[in-house]
């Protein structure tokens, strides 16, 4: 009696296909890690031009405190290597015989690449101060 035995060569087409699974998942994993760092430095960058802002605003604070005038707190600024744009906008009024300015300070920061760029970042900071003279 002869036995054929048809299950010789069964077990190279199931590692052909583990393996083919194996390096798909490993790819897609390298790209999910791959995303997540872009994803990490964009947030270190997004913290880093909303502080940049931020300064803007104390700098022009600093500005008005010395100088109570919109002109002396307008300006641009590189500060870590962010460009800052900080603008100004005043009302003045009389309470109790001495006179408030009120100025709206906006600083706009943003990195250096262009606009259409995936790592530009761009932060406004908007501030309100009263000064009293």
């Amino acid at each position: 009696m002869m036995h054929y035995n048809n299950k010789k060569g069964f077990a190279l087409p199931v590692m052909i296909f583990l393996m083919v699974v194996v390096t798909l998942l490993i790819g897609y994993m390298a790209r999910i890690q791959s995303s997540q760092a872009a994803v990490s430095g964009l947030r270190i960058q997004s913290t880093r031009v909303f502080w940049a802002a931020k300064a803007g605003t104390e700098w022009a604070a600093f500005q008005l405190i010395n100088n109570p005038s919109c002109a002396a707190a307008t300006g641009s600024l590189t500060i870590n290597g962010f460009q800052v744009s900080v603008s100004c906008n005043s009302n003045s009024y009389t309470e109790g015989g001495s006179t408030v300015f009120m100025f709206e300070v906006t600083a706009l920061a943003q990195n250096a690449v262009p606009v259409d760029s995936l790592d530009y970042v761009s932060r406004q900071v908007t501030t309100v101060l009263h000064v009293e003279i």
